[in-house]
């Protein structure tokens, strides 16, 4: 997704070619369980501990995020993630065009939900991408925080108020 079609209809353009079925979502899940980033847990449960609320925002779908989610121990309710629609027989019908993150700028907009809901006095955004650095605005977040653990992109860590390589550069950062 270059930026030259909006978001939400490279969306709409890439599932109605796919047509994914919730049978193939289940089978896709059990096939390939979620893999996470070496010590991604680790620092969600210290932050957690340290009475840090965390959620997680992604252009990905609620049905691949959600067992990741759980993993990390982060309620349904702070995640904002795209929502694939099924009929009664398991069909896809579509996506959930009600969340933040089913548009460009989406993932600014959850932040800004998030904040105008709970009052946080700061607030950081980790991601490796584009939409993540986007939710560094007024309004958003306060801080970027840019992940290059899996993938470097120059022009998202350049902007970047912090670069990190490991997550344990976070957790030593907390004590």
């Amino acid at each position: 997704m270059g930026g030259s079609v909006p978001f939400e209809e490279a969306l709409a353009a890439r599932l109605s070619l796919f047509k994914p079925s919730l049978a193939k979502v289940e089978e896709y899940l059990e096939k390939r369980p979620p893999r996470l980033s070496p010590g991604i847990e680790e620092l969600v449960k210290k932050l957690r501990a340290n009475n840090i609320d965390v959620y997680l925002i992604s252009g990905g779908f609620r049905q691949m995020i959600s067992p990741v989610a759980s993993i990390l121990g982060i309620p349904r309710e702070n995640i904002f993630a795209n929502n694939l629609l099924f009929g009664n027989s398991g069909e896809f019908l579509g996506f959930d065009e009600n969340e933040p993150t089913s548009r460009s700028g989406g993932k600014a907009k959850a932040v800004e939900q998030i904040r105008k809901g709970r009052f946080y006095k700061t607030m950081a955004m980790i991601g490796d991408g584009a939409t993540d650095l986007e939710a560094r605005k007024p309004g958003g977040a306060d801080l970027f925080i840019c992940y290059a653990g899996v993938q470097l992109r120059e022009a998202v860590a350049a902007k970047a108020d912090w670069l990190i390589f490991k997550f344990e550069s976070l957790l030593n950062s907390l004590d």
